[in-house]
């Protein structure tokens, strides 16, 4: 061998052992171990981009993380179960629509509507439970099954305070059903999951946990369940189920703070299950919802009969009037009672009390609490069926004058002479009420007492958010008591009373 060829062999030796110094210094520079570039768990290539390098090997071991690999398997085999009792529900009609032309003639102009939201069957017969709102207008009805059969569907009966709908599929059965769960026992901090068919895509599930229990949306409707799953459109009416795949609520709504377009903002809600079961036993027993009742007519307090009946305290309704033989007769409640709690829940509200009452189970008995004559006192009433009793069977403490059913809103607001508008944005922005005084009649009583720029804050210790609000409450108030605005003036705050109204005024 010359030396020539000898000393090329020692530059190539040399030129390879630097070549794999740098390639195994960039591995370990990677985070590749010496054992992964002998065992080849990288691949390399080169593109026209350069050189780029793909993990072959997980970067955990699954034996490490078996329980997360245990909650995967187990999730998806209760998705699996659940899944063929959703339904999908896509609604269609024609809504009549009142229009109103530049000459003030008005017409009325069919349109049609569709819709869609989602179910869930709850009896082998085919019944499935969705929401009021999915299905209100006397909508033609298909459901689309897990399995893509589609079917026709009549409305057995419907249960608006509770938003609840119970359809029937034409088809016969068996059809798989699930299973209620009892929602008293689930808690905060439970993990749930919502299924059904958002914006119309197909069947879709969201997990979340239950952030609370008895949330109130309004005075009427039943306590929510509120839960971090994403609840979006088209999510309505389908079932909230718990890690056993029961039945923990139905799903309602979502809160958003654009109403434009409303999206989900992690905050949802569901009606508990066992306010839906009892409505759909109702339903299924007598084609409605049974109603409680107690037979009397209530009213909420305002400064002026909370002075008259020395109740301070802020909630409570008095009762106005009572049905003979009715279970508030016999229970011993009497008019100018003020009702301060309802099975042990405080009353805030007329209508809450009312949503109350009418929840309760026939022939439940109710432990009411009461003000009377500056003492409390405990009652307790025999809940009774609303069909069995008239509106015009309750005698109110007096029926009103001939001069109060003579006084029509416009001659209340005309005998005022007080004009109102809403604030502008920009003045919501610099810290304004909702409701601003824009004019008042020089004949008015009020125009020594208010001036144009005035922000009415309350009425009756209402706060008011709108003009029509306001007036509407004025018009409610005046013609039968003194009635008390809460006025803010630059840096101040003061009552203006406004007399009552009657025809000599």
């Amino acid at each position: 061998m010359n030396n020539g060829f000898r000393r090329f062999l020692i530059l190539l030796a040399v030129f390879v052992c630097a070549f794999l110094a740098v390639f195994v210094t960039r591995k370990i520079q990677n985070g590749d171990s010496i054992i992964d570039i002998l065992s080849g768990g990288t691949v390399g290539n080169t593109e026209e981009n350069g050189e780029f390098t793909l993990r072959l090997a997980p970067v955990i071991a699954s034996e490490k993380v078996q329980v997360l690999s245990a909650i995967n398997r187990e999730s998806a085999a209760l998705v699996e179960a659940v899944v063929p009792s959703v339904v999908s529900i896509d609604t269609s009609g024609i809504r009549r629509e009142r229009f109103r032309d530049f000459y003030g003639r008005t017409w009325i102009q069919p349109r049609t509507f569709q819709g869609q939201g989602s179910g869930v069957i709850v009896t082998e017969e085919g019944h499935v439970l969705t929401n009021h709102h999915v299905i209100q207008g006397n909508p033609r009805i298909r459901l689309t099954l897990h399995d893509g059969t589609v079917h026709g569907a009549s409305v057995i009966g419907t249960d608006e305070t509770v938003d609840i709908a119970v359809l029937k599929i034409d088809n016969r059965g068996p059809f798989q059903a699930l299973k209620f769960g009892d929602s008293s026992k689930i808690e905060v901090g439970h993990a749930v999951f919502a299924i059904g068919n958002p914006f119309g895509i197909g069947t879709s599930v969201t997990d979340g946990k239950i952030s609370a229990k008895k949330r109130p949306i309004s005075d009427i409707q039943v306590d929510l369940l509120q839960t971090s799953a994403p609840i979006n459109p088209g999510n309505s009416g389908g079932p909230l189920v718990n890690v056993s795949g029961e039945i923990i609520g139905i799903n309602s709504r979502i809160y958003s703070s654009d109403k434009k377009n409303p999206g989900f903002q992690g905050i949802g809600f569901a009606i508990p299950s066992n306010d839906a079961f009892k409505t759909l036993q109702s339903i299924l027993a007598k084609g409605r919802p049974s109603r409680g009742f107690l037979g009397m007519a209530l009213r909420d307090l305002d400064p002026y009969s909370r002075e008259n009946y020395g109740y301070q305290t802020p909630g409570g309704v008095s009762v106005m009037g009572l049905a003979p033989d009715s279970p508030a007769t016999k229970a011993g409640l009497k008019i100018d009672d003020v009702v301060i709690s309802y099975q042990g829940t405080a009353v805030q509200s007329m209508s809450q009390l009312i949503g109350l009452i009418q929840r309760s189970t026939i022939n439940e008995e109710v432990i009411l609490e009461i003000w009377r004559q500056g003492a409390k006192s405990s009652l307790r009433a025999i809940i009774g069926k609303a069909t069995d009793y008239k509106k015009d069977d309750i005698k109110l403490e007096k029926e009103r004058s001939e001069a109060d059913i003579n006084l029509d809103p416009q001659a209340i607001l005309e005998a005022i002479g007080l004009y109102v508008r809403d604030t502008s944005p920009a003045e919501r922005s610099r810290g304004a009420g909702n409701v601003i005084v824009s004019k008042i009649s020089p004949t008015s009583r009020l125009a020594d007492k208010l001036a144009i720029g005035d922000q009415v804050l309350a009425i009756n210790n209402n706060l008011v958010d709108r003009s029509d609000d306001f007036l509407l409450r004025l018009i409610a108030s005046a013609a039968k008591q003194d009635t008390e605005l809460r006025i803010r003036r630059a840096n101040s705050t003061f009552p203006v009373i406004i007399p009552r109204i009657t025809p000599s005024n």
